[in-house]
């Protein structure tokens, strides 16, 4: 509880200093802007202060009009010559929130009174040195901190108020014997903060539910979440890679689909009207579709119940695919992280057209991670990793229309859609969160 408040406390005085510290990072970066485009179009940036030590991805809830980010820092000891433990890195796992409309600190969801997979105590606790050779320990692999985020705010309580359901992942945690796994987390922003009642990584028979779990995303209308899951797909491809489905409500999961081959899984997006979900593969270049109609949920296991349920499209998008569904345009855009790397493929996704699953172009960027797309204004935003800039282009003629560096290596974005303010989120030691206004002057 002592590390709790302190992070809470931590997390409030970086709230309180964000405004000075903005104004420093938004002066930084208009003298490091590269030259732009001169079509009209220009962007005004300011950066907030978290307090995130180990940063990862965010959720922009519109509902509410909260921006929700994570930090996954796990703890880490070392052992002295002399036989005594010292930490390396003290565990910091939360998520945390700022109100969209003001940009201040609202709260801080600590992850540290959660109980480790297996071991012994919980986050915050001292690490278990059973059985370990070395001199080094790590609680990354039974840590329930942070990485991916994904926030339904449409969920409502027994009192019938809404009652936002947040959802993460932890990309490295494992089954200390099986040596795969993953874990997830799924409670309610009114608690607060998590607790062991609300981790989800295994089954009643003790097998890991997840395995090389990655992205999320959500069916706001069924409360479905989707994960995606890579499994060995990187080794001998025994095990295949899949998308989980955990229903929001019930915190179950209800189902996992396996991706034909030895691909895996890695990026997922929903089309929600037609409750159809895209996945991307981390080792081919192919581009699957669940119909989410069609999903069998009586048994959660059994990883070919649902192999009528998934089709692979006509699309050939690249390896390490990451698909995000655009409702006004109806397409794919789909960020390549891999071979070909730095390329956006743009995919027809209107189950009525007659290119439905084709590709109608491709944009050459940068090291993209993750793209955004603003339906209403017709602007396609990529988060370029390595870069440490997000790329603006027209989403509709593919033209480049604005780089706007950011503070660290930009992961994944979150846009306004009332005020078209776009939200960036930084990998690893970057705390803070970048936030771009982008404007077009009238012609003439």
């Amino acid at each position: 509880m002592r590390d709790m408040a302190h992070t809470a406390r931590l997390g409030s005085r970086m709230a309180g200093a964000a405004a000075a510290i903005a104004m420093l990072a938004t002066a930084a970066i208009a003298q490091e802007a590269p030259a732009q485009p001169d079509n009209g179009w220009s962007f005004a940036a300011a950066s907030l202060a978290t307090g995130v030590n180990t940063g990862y991805q965010l959720a922009f809830e519109p509902v509410g009009r909260q921006v929700y980010l994570t930090d996954a820092n796990w703890r880490a000891e070392e052992k002295r010559p002399d036989g005594s433990i010292v930490v390396t890195r003290y565990a910091t796992g939360k998520v945390v929130v700022f109100d969209v409309d003001s940009r201040a600190w609202v709260a801080n969801h600590s992850f540290l009174g959660l109980s480790r997979a297996y071991g012994t105590g919980t986050e915050a606790d001292p690490l278990d040195w059973t059985d370990i050779e070395g001199e080094t320990n790590s609680g990354n692999r039974s840590s329930f901190s942070p990485y991916g985020i994904a926030v339904d705010g449409t969920t409502v309580n027994a009192a019938g108020q809404v009652d936002p359901t947040i959802i993460t992942t932890t990309a490295r945690g494992r089954d200390p014997e099986l040596g795969y796994g993953g874990h997830v987390v799924v409670y309610n922003a009114s608690q607060g903060g998590p607790t062991d009642a609300d981790r989800i990584w295994q089954f009643e028979d003790g097998t890991p539910i997840f395995d090389g779990i990655r992205r999320i995303a959500l069916n706001t209308s069924t409360h479905k979440a989707y994960i995606s899951n890579f499994a060995d797909a990187r080794g001998t491809g025994a095990r295949p890679g899949f998308v989980a489905v955990v229903d929001l409500l019930t915190r179950e999961v209800e189902a996992r689909i396996r991706v034909p081959e030895t691909w895996g899984a890695i990026g997922v997006t929903v089309d929600e009207e037609n409750n159809l979900i895209y996945v991307g593969t981390l080792t081919g270049d192919g581009l699957y579709v669940i119909d989410g109609n069609a999903i069998d949920t009586s048994n959660a296991q059994d990883l070919e119940l649902n192999n009528a349920a998934i089709t692979k499209l006509d699309a050939v998008v690249g390896e390490n695919a990451r698909p995000t569904y655009s409702p006004e345009l109806k397409r794919l855009y789909v960020s390549t992280y891999a071979s070909p790397a730095g390329t956006i493929s743009v995919v027809d996704a209107d189950p009525a057209s007659a290119a439905y699953g084709t590709v109608i172009g491709t944009i050459e960027t940068g090291a993209t991670n993750s793209v955004a797309v603003d339906g209403q204004r017709g602007l396609l935003y990529s988060a370029n990793l390595g870069d440490q800039e997000v790329v603006v282009y027209d989403a509709n003629t593919y033209e480049e229309l604005l780089r706007m560096p950011t503070t660290g290596n930009a992961l994944n974005i979150g846009i306004d859609p009332e005020t078209h303010d776009v939200w960036v989120s930084n990998f690893s030691a970057a705390s803070f969160v970048n936030v771009f206004s982008v404007f077009q002057e009238p012609k003439g």
